[in-house]
């Protein structure tokens, strides 16, 4: 067996955090007429496409809640589900007279919401969206708290682990490649640990950006292994610690990531005779010291710490919808109309050709011979302090291509373009507008 043997300068850098959180609103006496006011939405919007005969998925159905705009995800389980435009978080409604052993309105916090707003000011946000319909009790349904650990950790096996109980133990999964350790599983719902290999996963996920963002933020070397340690607890292993609310989690958390690391241990087999290395005598070895490191390291503080002005939020998911583009053409049609100019098909086919010249980007990268001449010049215009908010809508567009164009090149330095692009991108947002091609995050 490969010695592991762990010095106080091996000790690697943690995050800790809450990967995952869900919960419950209870609702009030108003919730009723919300509820029919969603589907009426939900049926107006369904209505503008069969109108023209347009074919149309569920994201493409909005509704509008506290002037903050939700995409349709379909119905699941009695619940109609949607998921607000930036994707912080999803929440579904259901009627209040089918199943009332269930609360109305269930919320669950997405990463791109957790880990770009931070948990605290996605609370106030949620909470300000829904005031008006809830009691302002919020029984939590789930949580994983969470560790990621700068540190390779495919060296693990399941055997190093042993548990208070039976069941979390029977209940193993392991997932390798080539003698490398992917993902252990051990326990299952209510209470299970996770433990992966969290560069593997982003390989194929959409949040990779965000969260190569965030380990930088937080001091971690993104070329490095990075792994997540992660405890998924449901409601019912929650009230065993008398755990009901989120504001209950949150106080508690710090001691329940500790417990949980104490009923499931990784142990140092070394600290017992190799011949008597069996299911038995593995629970008379000692913990592990990196496990003790992590157990000790967990600590919410900077991860709570995290936090918005709930002002900037709400402008932040501001959508401008048909709605609005129809009484503004409206209006211009009335002052053409004043000044004798015809708006008809031909002078929209004009409107739109402009347009697109308009939006196409001063500044691309392009494969020709004079490349390097023109990363000179954009590396130049970029580095220069800029002003975003003196920015016309058009040019932070164009200042945000420039960036993502830039990314590409392996000689940027792609720390500091991203942190770039993400105040660009949220200046963008504030601003009510999105780009007109997808963006990183």
């Amino acid at each position: 067996m490969e010695d592991k043997t762990i010095t106080s300068a091996d000790l690697p850098k943690v995050i800790s955090g809450i990967d995952t959180l869900f919960y419950f609103y209870e609702s009030n006496d108003l919730y009723d007429d919300f509820f029919l006011d969603i589907l009426d939405q939900l049926e107006d919007s369904k209505g503008r496409f069969e109108k023209r005969e347009i074919a149309y998925s569920n994201k493409d159905l909005k509704i509008a809640i506290s002037n903050q705009v939700f995409e349709f995800n379909g119905k699941a389980q009695g619940f109609y589900w949607f998921t607000n435009l930036d994707n912080f978080l999803s929440v579904g409604f259901k009627d209040s007279l089918t199943n009332r052993s269930l609360n109305d309105i269930q919320v669950q916090f997405n990463a791109v919401g957790i880990y770009t707003l931070g948990i605290k000011a996605l609370l106030r946000y949620t909470d300000d969206i829904f005031k008006d319909v809830t009691t302002g009790y919020k029984p939590v349904t789930r949580a994983d708290l969470n560790m990621f650990v700068q540190s390779n950790m495919s060296w693990l096996e399941k055997d190093m682990f042993v548990s208070r109980k039976r069941q979390y133990t029977t209940h193993l999964k392991e997932i390798s490649s080539k003698y490398r350790l992917q993902t252990l599983y051990i326990g299952k719902a209510p209470f299970l640990l996770r433990l992966y290999d969290k560069k593997e996963e982003l390989k194929t996920s959409k949040k990779s950006e965000l969260m190569y963002e965030y380990f930088l933020n937080n001091g971690f070397n993104t070329q490095d292994d990075i792994f997540n340690i992660e405890f998924e607890m449901h409601r019912k292993h929650l009230k065993m610690y008398n755990i009901d609310t989120v504001d209950d989690l949150l106080g508690y958390a710090q001691k329940l990531f500790k417990e949980s690391m104490d009923a499931i241990r990784l142990v140092d087999l070394s600290t017992i005779s190799e011949n008597s290395i069996n299911s038995q005598n593995r629970y008379k070895a000692e913990i592990h010291p990196l496990w003790k490191h992590f157990s000790d390291s967990y600590e919410l503080k900077d991860f709570l710490a995290l936090d918005m002005p709930l002002e900037r939020l709400k402008r932040k998911n501001y959508s401008y919808t048909i709605e609005d583009a129809m009484k503004e053409q409206v209006s211009l049609a009335r002052k053409a109309y004043v000044h004798n100019i015809v708006v008809d098909e031909r002078f929209y086919e004009e409107v739109l050709e402009a347009y697109h010249k308009s939006r196409e980007p001063k500044y691309l990268i392009t494969k020709s011979a004079n490349i390097e001449k023109e990363l000179d010049v954009v590396y130049e215009t970029i580095s220069e302090p800029i002003n975003l908010k003196e920015l016309d809508d058009l040019e932070l567009e164009k200042y945000i291509k420039m960036i993502e164009n830039l990314m590409t090149d392996p000689n940027s330095d792609l720390k500091a373009l991203m942190k770039k692009h993400e105040l660009a991108f949220i200046e963008l947002k504030c601003r009510g507008k999105s780009l007109y091609q997808e963006s990183l995050f």
